[in-house]
Parts: structure tokens; sequence; C-alpha cells
């Protein structure tokens, strides 16, 4: 991590003490000016940072990988019989 020391408008840094005090999570001042330029940077410059590596299997990826099991529901090898699927209106 890198320190850098920034000034800020007066409304911005009152505004930023509101919003401290009014999230639950209570974040830092750091933490919440990093997460905007991270923002800005990934919005108006998105080449300039490099992507972080995805923690853990997505959602998506285990969708991907997941393959449909059978053509309809199935209990102890016999398919149950269930009526068909209706349309039904809103």
């Amino acid at each position: 991590m890198k320190r850098i020391s920034v000034t800020i408008p007066d409304e911005t840094a009152e505004a930023l003490k509101r919003a401290i005090e009014l999230d639950p999570s209570n974040p830092s001042k750091s933490k919440i000016v990093s997460e905007a330029l991270a923002r800005y940077l990934a919005w108006r410059y998105p080449a300039t940072l490099r992507r972080k590596p995805i923690k853990g299997p997505s959602v998506l990826a285990a969708l991907k990988s997941t393959k449909p099991r059978a053509p309809s529901p199935t209990l102890r090898r016999h398919r149950l019989r269930l009526s068909r699927w209706t349309e039904v209106e809103g």
C-alpha cells in the first residue's frame, strides 16, 4: 500500500464526514477515498488498473461447469409422473 496526501474542498470533507456517520459499517476515510479513486480510474482509464484475480469460484463458472442431470426430475432412478407445464398469466 502507498500513502498519499490529498487536499479536498471543505464541503467535500464535510460530506465525507457525514457519510461515515450515516454508514452502519463505519468505513474509514481512506477506504472510501481509495474505492472512489479506483472506480474513477476504472471508468476513465480502464487500462491503468490491473485486474485482481478472482478469489474462489464465481457463480458464472459454477453455472458453466454444471450440466443438466436429467430431462425431468427423477427419484430413485424412476421418472416422476408430473403433470405437464401450463402457462399461467400474471
